[in-house]
């Protein structure tokens, strides 16, 4: 497979380019918006003569350069035709938006899409797709993807792989999140989801792996993927769905997907090979987070709460039931340093009301973290505070000063802490990112926060 001449082309054709706001007028948009220089970017629409201010060929065979990747817009019978020209003009790698192929279960269709890939590998073409929605590469600026987000800069470690285009969309559209690729692959006819494992694994940049998973036709392929990774050191974050039979049903309308295996049987797998499987985009997002930027992931199950409030503590209390967290008492140290700094209407307890005394005074914030940290018993610290979009209330400033403090001090004895919201809301981005440069991730809710570690421990 030709990762380079997809992923990282010289030159780019977009065959079906418009400037609506489909499939072929988004990738013309994209690619412009990110690319370093537009003059890799060609055009190809029979119909125009000039696109975005630059020259539009009628045909691929027109480009006066070789094409290493064609971004294919146009309905699935011109796509053989189109992979055939493109060949001779250099083409390595293409992009195929369009559906209508395996998918529909049809006995033409499948024809047609064994016909693709006969052809690709016949041409030596690499393809994602068919019915896919192309991807993103925001590291090197090459995004040929269909659809359109704010832009902004998404440059990260993050690696997603989806089946479904408009998932890879909501997960560009999440404010947190940051990438190295987010890559749709639809019916994966010949680039498969295995190899865009591997590739990831392969790659410096990326660090942790998401996935959304249709369905899987090689069940031993990806096994032996995913234990690539893994011995790469690469940790894997999934949603799959068809674990019922409504959702198979759906699963197999999208993109053909027919399963031979239990889901019993790929927990088990995902069991031994230390992934996590997420119900859904909240949860994927968190932990693909907390695998990307917590320097230290917690190793046991034993919570040390702390809020500014009784009713947040309470809650962080009750939000906890049916999972398998423990919260052990303070020792009598421990209980004993707390009473003495908390006003005497406050009650040491885990989960713990800090009240607000100790968090306006980023040292005494710092040395009661520390203590919490020193803890034997405890092996991670959610700390709970609704961090808002715009700041009035100072509190998250002496918390990150407080941190730096605690890193300054305890060094690799420095515990794993979350802040945790207690509403899922637009929090402030720079507070976020000094918080991420801490290796301090932001969970949205205290039952999220608890679905998130209950994964990450394999739980």
């Amino acid at each position: 497979m030709n990762f380079q001449a997809l992923f990282q082309p010289k030159n780019v054709a977009v065959i079906g380019a418009n400037e609506s706001e489909g499939f072929g007028g988004a990738a013309c948009k994209n690619l412009l918006e990110y690319i370093d220089n537009p003059d890799r970017v060609w055009f190809v629409n029979p119909k125009r003569d000039t696109l975005h201010g630059k020259p539009c060929y009628h045909s691929i065979s027109e480009i006066p350069v070789s094409i290493d990747l064609a971004v294919i817009a146009t309905n699935k019978r011109t796509v053989i035709p189109i992979l055939k020209e493109g060949s001779a003009k250099g083409l390595k790698a293409a992009v195929i938006f369009a559906s209508g192929f395996s998918e529909t279960g049809r006995p033409e269709d499948i024809a047609l899409e064994e016909e693709l890939v006969r052809t690709a590998r016949d041409l030596d073409i690499t393809i994602l797709g068919p019915n896919c929605a192309g991807f993103s590469n925001f590291l090197h600026g090459v995004n040929p993807f269909a659809f359109l987000s704010e832009s902004r800069d998404r440059r990260g470690c993050i690696g997603i792989i989806s089946q479904s285009g408009m998932i890879s969309l909501s997960l560009n559209d999440n404010q947190y999140t940051r990438f190295s690729y987010n890559i749709s692959c639809g019916n994966s006819s010949l680039l498969t989801m295995p190899d865009l494992i591997r590739f990831m694994a392969d790659d410096p940049d990326t660090r942790v792996i998401g996935l959304y998973i249709d369905g899987i036709k090689d069940l031993e392929a990806f096994e032996q993927a995913v234990a690539y990774a893994g011995s790469k050191g690469m940790r894997i974050a999934l949603i799959k769905s068809g674990s019922n039979e409504m959702t198979r049903m759906l699963t197999k309308n999208h993109t053909g997907s027919v399963e031979s295996f239990s889901n019993d049987r790929f927990n088990a797998l995902l069991k031994q090979y230390g992934i996590t499987r997420c119900r859904d985009l909240e949860e994927l997002i968190y932990t693909l987070c907390t695998f990307a930027w917590c320097e230290r992931l917690p190793v046991g199950n034993r919570v040390a709460a702390i809020t500014l409030s009784g009713g947040e503590a309470a809650l962080m209390g009750e939000t906890a039931e049916g999972f398998p967290l423990a919260f052990p008492p303070f020792d009598e140290s421990l209980s004993a340093y707390l009473e003495e700094r908390l006003p005497a209407y406050a009650h040491v307890s885990n989960p713990l009301d800090m009240t607000a005394v100790l968090s306006y005074d980023a040292e005494i914030l710092a040395d009661a973290l520390i203590h919490v940290m020193r803890q034997p018993q405890i092996d991670v610290i959610l700390f709970g505070y609704t961090l808002l979009h715009h700041i009035d209330d100072p509190c998250i400033y002496y918390l990150i000063e407080a941190l730096k403090i605690v890193r300054e001090k305890l060094g690799a004895e420095t515990k794993p802490l979350f802040l945790v919201s207690f509403m899922s809301n637009t929090r402030n981005q720079d507070a976020i990112d000094r918080l991420r440069d801490l290796g301090v991730i932001c969970l949205p809710t205290p039952y999220y926060a608890y679905r998130v570690l209950t994964g990450i421990l394999n739980l």
